[in-house]
């Protein structure tokens, strides 16, 4: 552990931390939250809770709406929290509103505890609480992680807390929420058609760490980890999940995809890497188009500077327009074609997709495939779903949910998903630190926090968690500044509707 510095400002004992929850709904998160509470308090730091919707009702009235439930019981109750989220959104113009208000309730939290310690802080100065930490409960879409990460920098960690579609079943049935109300709800929740709408299951995959379970004992374990982790642990390595996700992600840096971004690799029965690929278009000879030289040109969309099945669903969209004539309005029929999932088509990209490109790198290099786990950052696609059967894979472990994969209702006799079942090839949600934290967690001296040493005089270099400090602080002259300013933000929506 690092000795104090007074002239280096980049380590502070005791520093902050700013910990959000963000699951799809229907999952036991309070579990999470206990638990971190529980593993905080064994490192000296005390929670502070703040739960987003507790200040709904109060900015709805700053607002001037008069949004009320329609209807009582659990359903038309968490509708209305739905659509009282929305309405904020809508009428602020600010799909990050809620992470204004998360900041602003911290901001309220931190005065009010130096003021019962008898400190004065001021508009333009607020005192830092020592050893505390404030968890959010949830975000719902990825604007607020933005700006949360923005206010907050190092010391902002989104916890991905996940539960199998059969356990928020249960879950939501516990309180009264059964059957298609139930499906609705959670669909409507992981990705609404509005401009400010829910998008959970966009904000899903921004997390640092991904915790899913069945009990308490499970979220406890993986808890307790990510803060031995976060604390500076030194005997703590990747998991070999991890450490394959992570080549995973490595590997989608290289697509130069208009669209996204995409990864997957190939481990073998022993661990060791097979193959990667990412979703890019293919190039003569094999394997994909790299950035171009003077000596090799490259044909990616990014140098065509088109994407070729955007074009295509629009040139199709407008013929069907045509038609039909003008008898109906053109905006109605996109519409249509748009609930109708007519521009989820994929089948006019030049790209080859990174599970498929792990695959065929499978067959160019002449190595066996069958009995490999494939990783990928996204929930493979029907497409390639049908080829990681025939391959041989035995599993898929993936990090975003992809709404557009029909790989489940496609392939009900060769795939289960969320869970294993015998005889079937299980697509399974990843457990562990995420990509974006791998080398702050992980790595001994590239972490942008403070470097770890193992050993000290030839021996292990003793940890403890009432002595550990936080590996990633934050400067609190900077994050208290953005926070202020996001709290001015807030009050300033407020009062111009009050």
């Amino acid at each position: 552990m690092p000795q104090p510095d007074p002239e280096y400002l980049g380590y502070y004992p005791g520093a902050e931390l700013v910990f959000a929850i963000v699951c799809p709904l229907g999952t036991p998160y309070g579990r999470v939250v206990e638990a971190l509470s529980n593993y905080l308090g064994q490192f000296g730091y005390k929670t502070k809770k703040i739960q987003i919707i507790a200040y709904f009702d109060d900015l709805l009235l700053q607002l001037g709406s008069d949004l009320k439930p329609e209807g009582d019981g659990a359903i038309a109750s968490a509708h209305h929290k739905i659509a009282a989220g929305n309405k904020i959104r809508e009428i602020t113009g600010k799909n990050d509103m809620m992470a204004l208000v998360a900041a602003g309730a911290i901001a309220d939290l931190r005065y009010q505890e130096n003021k019962a310690l008898g400190r004065k802080p001021n508009a333009r100065r607020s005192i830092p609480l020592n050893n505390t930490a404030f968890v959010i409960s949830t975000v719902r879409r990825p604007e607020e992680v933005t700006t949360l990460r923005r206010i907050y920098g190092s010391g902002f960690f989104l916890v991905g807390v996940n539960a199998s579609r059969e356990e928020r079943e249960h879950y939501l049935s516990e309180k009264g929420i059964v059957g298609e109300a139930a499906a609705v709800l959670m669909e409507t929740d992981a990705k609404e058609k509005l401009q400010y709408g829910q998008a959970t299951r966009d904000a899903f995959q921004m997390a640092d760490v991904f915790v899913s379970g069945s009990s308490d004992s499970d979220y406890a374990d993986q808890v307790s980890r990510f803060l031995d982790l976060l604390f500076g642990c030194p005997t703590l390595t990747p998991t070999p999940q991890e450490q394959a996700i992570f080549m995973a992600y490595a590997a989608s840096l290289r697509s130069g995809d208009l669209s996204r971004q995409v990864g997957a690799a190939i481990m073998d029965t022993y661990g060791d890497l097979i193959s990667v690929g990412c979703n890019e278009a293919p190039k003569p000879g094999g394997g994909l188009y790299d950035p171009p030289t003077d000596q090799t040109p490259s044909y990616r969309d990014i140098e065509r500077k088109e994407d070729s099945n955007e074009l295509e669903k629009e040139t199709m969209a407008d013929r069907i327009v045509q038609a039909i004539g003008s008898g109906i309005d053109s905006g109605t029929v996109r519409f249509s074609l748009m609930a109708a999932g007519f521009f989820d088509i994929t089948e006019f990209g030049r790209s080859v997709h990174a599970e498929m490109e792990a695959l065929l790198a499978c067959a160019r290099s002449g190595r066996c495939a069958r009995g490999a786990v494939l990783y990928a950052t996204t929930f493979p696609c029907h497409n390639c779903t049908r080829h990681i059967i025939a391959a041989g894979i035995s599993k898929v472990i993936y990090i975003e949910p992809y709404a557009k994969s029909r790989a489940s209702d496609l392939h009900p006799d060769a795939i289960s998903v969320d869970r294993e079942e015998s005889g079937k090839v299980p697509f399974i949600p990843f457990v562990g630190v995420g990509p974006r934290r791998y080398f702050d967690l992980f790595s001994l001296t590239l972490s942008t926090g403070y470097q770890i040493e193992r050993k000290k005089e030839g021996k292990l270099v003793r940890w403890e968690r009432a002595t550990a400090a936080v590996r990633l602080p934050v400067k609190p002259s900077t994050y208290l500044q953005r926070e202020l300013l996001a709290y001015g933000a807030l009050k300033g929506i407020r009062s111009s509707h009050g």
